[in-house]
């Protein structure tokens, strides 16, 4: 009986899919197969036109997995993606819907995991790489053609 009584009560929590509310300024722009809403988006008016200027991506069970401010349809600003646990996967900015500025990418529990700069899309400068114990692994430069490679000591941890 006692059996019973764990099981219908374990049956009874809300550890269930969380329920993505939307504001009146938001717009849902793609579902999940159960109508759930995988992508939100939040519109300003101007001059009585509809621009789009945030948008927000979820997981199946309602977690968010990205965000960040749009402009013409792409991603313009600063974004940020998590891990389905909630922890912070990457950060990082575009413009116009190419990486763009710094990024800092993180293991599930929060530990740094990498982080380095792109510019226009691509790699650029010294990228740091840290196992989960955030001790430093790897220590790459990246050069455009033509650019004349400069000596750079990087000390760990910082």
């Amino acid at each position: 009986m006692f059996v019973l009584g764990v099981v219908f009560l374990a049956s009874c929590s809300s550890d269930g899919p969380k329920k993505v509310k939307v504001k009146s300024n938001e717009e849902v722009i793609v579902t999940f197969a159960d109508g759930s809403p995988q992508i939100v988006r939040t519109f300003e008016e101007v001059e009585g036109e509809k621009i789009p200027v945030f948008e927000k991506e979820y997981y199946e069970d309602g977690n968010i997995l990205k965000e960040g401010p749009i402009s013409e349809n792409k991603k313009n600003g600063a974004w940020k993606a998590y891990y389905r646990n909630g922890n912070l996967w990457n950060e990082g900015a575009y413009v116009l819907g190419v990486r763009n500025d710094s990024i800092k990418g993180y293991y599930t529990d929060g530990t740094i995991k990498y982080k380095g700069v792109f510019d226009m899309g691509e790699k650029t400068g010294t990228w740091l790489e840290y196992n989960e114990q955030g001790e430093l692994v790897d220590n790459k430069v990246y050069m455009k053609p033509g650019e004349k490679k400069e000596q750079t000591i990087i000390l760990p941890n910082q």
